[in-house]
C-alpha cells in the first residue's frame, strides 16, 4: 500500500515555470512537474503535484475543509505590511467588531489572497481554483469554522462570514481581536488549529510585541504577548495566552498560563 502525500514545496513549485539560466544550484530551473520527480520520500509514500505557479504563488498557510478542498493563503504583501491600522471607531449600533470604512480599507489594503483548490475528478490534481477573497494585508493564518473563515492578518484576528458555504463572503470581515504587531513579519499570528476543547489555538513569535484585546479595549486592559501559544473561544469571544516560552535562542521549555497541560515543543 502506498500513501499519497504532498508538501507546500510541491504546492508552490520552488522554480519558475519559464526557462531560466543554469547556475550552481543543482535543481535550478525545474518545472513543477520535474521538481516532483526529483523529490525523495520514505518507502511506501509517493508525491502528488497539487497545484503550481502560476495558479498559486507565495503560499504561507493552508487548511482543508470537510469536502477535502484546500484553502491556501497567498502572502504577497510580505515582507512589509501596507500602512498602519487606524484606531477602532464605532459603526452604526456601536459594534466595534464591524470595521469602519477606514479599517475595511486597511484590512483590504494589501496583496494577499485566499484561494480554494478542489480535485473534482479524484485524479490527485486539484484542477479547480477559486478566489475567496483578495487584497488582505499581511495574512498569515487560516482556519474554517462557525459559518466562515478565520484569518490572521496583522493587526487583526478576523472572521469572514460565509454562512451558506457558497464560497462568496457575506460581507466585510468581523474583527474579533486587534493589537497584533509586526516588528518581525516572520513572527505574526500563525499556525491556526482547533483544539478538542473547542478553542482556536494559534502561535505568536518572540520578536513581535503585541498588545491584544477585542476592538476598543483600553491599553491597560489588553494582554501583552510575545513568544506564546494563545487561544480564542469562538462562542464566548474570549482570548487568553495558553503558554509562553522564554525568549532564549534554542529554548524548548514552555510555561502553562491557562487551564490545561503544556509540554516542551
Amino acid at each position: 500500500m502506498r500513501t499519497r502525500a504532498f508538501a507546500l514545496v510541491a504546492v508552490s513549485a520552488t522554480a519558475a515555470t519559464v526557462a531560466t539560466a543554469a547556475d550552481a544550484q543543482e535543481y535550478n530551473g525545474l518545472t513543477p512537474q520535474e521538481a516532483v520527480k526529483k523529490m525523495t520520500v520514505s518507502p511506501g509514500f509517493c508525491m502528488d503535484l497539487i497545484a503550481a505557479e502560476p495558479d498559486i504563488v507565495q503560499p504561507i498557510a493552508f487548511t482543508f475543509d470537510a469536502r477535502g478542498r484546500i484553502w491556501v493563503v497567498e502572502g504577497n504583501t510580505y515582507p512589509q505590511r501596507a500602512g498602519n491600522p487606524p484606531p477602532a471607531r464605532a459603526t452604526d449600533g456601536g459594534d466595534l467588531s464591524k470595521p469602519s470604512k477606514a479599517r475595511q480599507k486597511d484590512i483590504l489594503g494589501g496583496q494577499d489572497r485566499v484561494l480554494i483548490f478542489e480535485d473534482k475528478d479524484g485524479d490527485g490534481t486539484f484542477e479547480t481554483r477559486k478566489v475567496f477573497i483578495e487584497n488582505l494585508n499581511l495574512a498569515s493564518g487560516i482556519k474554517l469554522g462557525f459559518g466562515g473563515v478565520y484569518i490572521g492578518a496583522t493587526s487583526y484576528l478576523l472572521h469572514i462570514p460565509d454562512a451558506n458555504g457558497d464560497d462568496a463572503r457575506d460581507g466585510p470581515p468581523d474583527i474579533l481581536l486587534d493589537g497584533f504587531r509586526w516588528q518581525d513579519t516572520h513572527e505574526t499570528l500563525n499556525s491556526f488549529n482547533w483544539g478538542p476543547d473547542g478553542w482556536l489555538y494559534d502561535c505568536h513569535g518572540v520578536f513581535t510585541h503585541s498588545n491584544v484585546g477585542a476592538p476598543g479595549t483600553p491599553a491597560k486592559a489588553r494582554t501583552a504577548m510575545n513568544s506564546a501559544y494563545w487561544r480564542f473561544h469562538p462562542v464566548r469571544k474570549t482570548f487568553e495566552i495558553y503558554a509562553t516560552a522564554p525568549p532564549i535562542r534554542g529554548a524548548s521549555t514552555i510555561t502553562k498560563t491557562a487551564t490545561g497541560s503544556a509540554r516542551p515543543a
